[in-house]
């Protein structure tokens, strides 16, 4: 008896059987602004809502509220994957098309935003320019993910293995998958 094998290729950015994403290489085309959002899930306590907009040949401008964290510094980073079934920790790791080592916004992973800074009630307001952040084309990271975490990033300089992997980030506190909106 013969039995033929199928194998599935899923995507890379969702981990779902199927990989739909394949209009987001001609979104940039029309030359009008892309949007994304993500809402923050997987925390009973910290809450957001990020928005993404990148205009073309642009940065991609990050901003949104994020509530519930410690006051203080708090890593925060674009994840490899938008599998978020056994919560933030199926993101995968930093999102990082490049094979380099962590660091902050202009050097180290796409997906380094360096880090926020949550007030004495602990609110975060985002306002990034992330000239290396694309939500179109080949290393777009709309159906990625986005991670806030529980201690200041170290940006690589913390001298240790974790560092160049994670920027001894800590915890992660809350993510949510980016969506075109």
């Amino acid at each position: 008896m013969k039995i033929d094998h199928v194998l599935f290729k899923e995507c890379e950015r969702t981990k779902a059987e199927v990989c739909e994403c394949s209009t987001l290489n001609t979104l940039s085309e029309a030359g009008e602004a892309i949007n994304a959002i993500a809402e923050l899930i997987h925390s009973d306590t910290v809450k957001g809502r990020i928005k993404f907009t990148q205009e073309l040949g642009n940065a991609t401008i990050i901003t949104g509220t994020i509530t519930g964290v410690k006051p203080g510094e708090h890593g925060f980073h674009i994840h490899e994957f938008g599998d978020l079934s056994g919560g933030c920790d199926t993101a995968g790791a930093h999102y990082n098309p490049d094979n380099v080592d962590h660091g902050d916004l202009e050097e180290g992973h796409v997906g380094d935003l360096g880090n926020v800074v949550a007030d004495d009630d602990g609110v975060v307001t985002l306002n990034i320019s992330a000239t290396r952040v694309d939500l179109s084309g080949d290393r777009s990271v709309v159906g990625r993910s986005i991670v806030i975490h529980s201690d200041r990033d170290d940006l690589g300089l913390g001298g240790d293995a974790e560092s160049i992997k994670t920027g001894n980030s800590g915890e992660r506190l809350a993510c949510g998958v980016i969506v075109l909106s």
